[in-house]
């Protein structure tokens, strides 16, 4: 792989890497990139990777080669303390008393460090709400004008960014900077040799965000605040614009709250079109009113106009949907925050001019990029065409040895109302079995709810369940709890590293096909079926095969570990397409018997063999092994099968089957798509 990368770049060429878990791919791509004499953007999925990176990955390679390069890390405006921003709030007298404690500890942290980056403020809750206060995005920064910018952490971590070999970025800033130059704006982001973007079966979706525009309540009310704030520090005589600002605020909340309570992700209601006609002319009241304070020379006014002109914009291409069979529109609603959204169905065109065409070279690297052994689906979702170049490693851990997957044939469909009491009693089973150390990935919240409600009396282990601290929280203390059995959905389908006796035993629910009703998922469908594609073949089965190859990827991170991966949903079983999820997993020992099973776990006690290379390319292909689960169904399925016999043809009922909310559906309505960065 190193060699890959180090010819992509030199070459100026695209390449696309599977590379299994403990195939040292961080390694693989960071060396040639700090080799290459050449400046190269390092993209991860999370700010915690980007950090881990930095912070380890780099010294490491310095250390050990001697290797003599620069790297720096750049994250999005938010992460970094406003020196302004802090002054600010200080000042307000609105600032609840609770945060005032909070906010000396920012203070005292401001005159000690070097960044400015939010990750060092460990002293701060994860959700600590003082944060917003003391920082900015690209549409509220003062830029040259601000009093302290000789002191901006923001601007000295893009003149590090400029001046480094290696520039670690995560992909929501990434594409929030293309996002940016897309809509005429100025980004953060160097002009680089080369891009490798780690963890890249999420861009579709990343770019897809970024490339569309949000409005939350959250901006109106940040818009309303800063106004505000002008007139109080100016003594303006307003009162039109405060009569207006009012407005603003009670116009926002009525249009923001006919989507409150809703699923998250929902398509926008045609009915709603009064409330936001009622905004828009709030918001152009407020421009004259700002325009007839200045006199044309007040660069505050004049930010404060072009801010509200581009909410205005921005709202306008949502709710009017003028190209309704490119971008799709919705509402995305969380516990703290609603934002109204645009984006485009296809990013292939976009990627085209915005990424393959500025930067010479790109690498595509995952665990999961492929599936049924290929990297078409992938090359279609981004628009990469048959250009570049492929390589496909396997892991080098021996999962024939190392680990069982075990796929039951004997319960309910997973449409049918039984179906949740015999996974709860199957997960009773298999938890009984590896005497906890667990974890149990729903596709689901109702789902986990049901099942944790049916089994939590049953199961003599300590029970942690999503939602009741953070995700960080809750993996420290499954590691530390001995026995533990993880319910959770969502994020902890991917980046959950627990190695050793912690965890023996990873069960999934169902297939994690795209929950029904996200209106992303519908829209591309659709694009499919005019092109005439079978959507489900070509779309929702190669996406639920890449989230299953995630969540499969939880178990074995060592050579050391071993355990059983479950997974219960019996369509793998029952349904022609299910030997295409089961050819893409990695090939453990197959079996579909309760009992062969549990024979099999009480003889893994020898340590797993350390193999070469060489030997783990011998291993067959997956199969149920010799005298294994005899009478297994086969993966043949009639026409009737395929439907679930009633009439579902196209493929979205088999969607359905994944219980409602689906893997994404505990996310918090985020700005991910708004003009800013991450």
């Amino acid at each position: 792989m190193m060699r890959a990368v180090a010819t992509a770049i030199e070459r100026r060429d695209v390449l696309l890497v599977e590379a299994g878990t403990g195939t040292g791919k961080t390694l693989a791509y960071l060396v040639p990139a700090a080799l290459s004499q050449q400046q190269v953007i390092l993209s991860t999925g999370t700010k915690t990777l980007q950090d881990q990176l930095y912070q380890r990955a780099v010294p490491f390679v310095r250390d050990t080669l001697g290797a003599d390069f620069t790297a720096a890390v750049l994250k999005g405006r938010t992460n970094y303390l406003c020196l302004h921003a802090l002054e600010l709030a200080r000042r307000d007298p609105r600032l609840a008393l609770d945060d005032h404690a909070e906010l000396a500890a920012i203070r005292a942290w401001s005159e000690r460090t070097r960044t400015g980056d939010r990750a060092e403020l460990t002293e701060l809750a994860d959700g600590a709400t003082i944060w917003r206060a003391v920082t900015v995005g690209a549409e509220q920064c003062l830029g040259r004008r601000c009093p302290h910018f000789d002191g901006c952490f923001v601007m000295a971590a893009r003149r590090r960014a400029e001046a480094a070999d290696v520039v670690i970025v995560n992909h929501h800033l990434f594409f929030a900077d293309l996002g940016l130059r897309e809509h005429g704006g100025f980004g953060l982001l160097p002009q680089a040799d080369a891009v490798v973007f780690d963890e890249a079966h999420r861009l579709e979706d990343v770019a897809a965000a970024h490339f569309g525009v949000a409005v939350s309540d959250h901006r109106l009310y940040r818009l309303g605040r800063d106004v505000e704030r002008l007139l109080d520090a100016t003594d303006m005589a307003a009162e039109r614009l405060r009569r207006d600002l009012a407005r603003l605020t009670a116009d926002t909340r009525d249009l923001y709250a006919r989507y409150r309570g809703l699923l998250p992700k929902a398509r926008l209601r045609r009915h709603a079109l009064d409330a936001y006609a009622r905004l828009d002319n709030t918001l152009r009241a407020v421009i004259v009113a700002l325009d007839a304070l200045h006199d044309g020379g007040d660069e505050a006014i004049e930010r404060l106009i072009t801010r509200a002109d581009a909410i205005r914009d921005d709202l306008e291409e949502i709710a009017l949907c003028r190209s309704p069979h490119r971008f799709v529109h919705w509402v995305e609603a969380g516990p703290r925050a609603v934002s109204l959204r645009a984006a485009p169905v296809e990013v292939g065109e976009l990627l085209e001019r915005a990424l393959f065409e500025r930067f010479p070279a790109v690498v595509f690297t995952s665990a999961t990029l492929t599936t049924s052994g290929t990297f078409d689906h992938f090359r279609r979702r981004v628009g990469l065409g048959t250009r570049g170049l492929e390589l496909r490693l396997d892991s080098p851990f021996d999962y024939a040895h190392q680990a069982l997957l075990y796929t039951p044939a004997d319960l309910p469909q997973p449409r049918h109302h039984a179906f949740a009491a015999a996974a709860a009693d199957r997960i009773e089973a298999l938890v009984r079995l590896t005497e906890g150390r667990a974890l149990l990935l729903f596709t689901s919240f109702r789902m986990l709810e049901l099942v944790h409600e049916l089994v939590a009396e049953r199961l003599p282990y300590p029970l942690l369940v999503q939602g009741e601290g953070s995700k960080e929280a809750l993996l420290r203390e499954f590691r530390a709890t001995a026995e533990s059995v993880l319910f959770a959905t969502a994020s902890f389908w991917e980046g959950v590293d627990i190695v050793g006796d912690a965890l023996s035993l990873v069960v999934i629910d169902k297939l994690p096909f795209a929950p029904p009703g996200d209106p992303m998922v519908d829209a591309r469908i659709s694009a499919v079926e005019a092109d005439g594609g079978d959507p489900f073949i070509a779309y929702q089965v190669p996406n639920a095969i890449l989230t299953l190859k995630q969540g499969v990827g939880r178990l074995i991170r060592h050579r050391g570990d071993r355990g059983i991966i479950a997974v219960l949903d019996p369509r793998l079983s029952t349904k022609r397409y299910g030997h295409m999820f089961i050819d893409s997993l990695p090939p453990a020992r197959h079996t579909y018997d309760l009992e062969l099973l549990g024979q099999w776990w009480r003889t893994l006690s020898a340590p797993a063999p350390v193999d070469s290379l060489e030997t783990r390319a011998q291993i067959q292909p997956r199969a149920p092994i010799k005298g294994w689960g005899p009478g297994a169904p086969a993966s043949e399925a009639t026409a009737e099968d395929e439907t679930d016999g009633d009439g579902d043809s196209d493929g979205r009922g088999e969607a359905e089957a994944t219980g409602g909310e689906g893997a994404g559906a505990d996310g918090e309505a985020s700005e991910a798509g708004q003009r800013g960065e991450r």
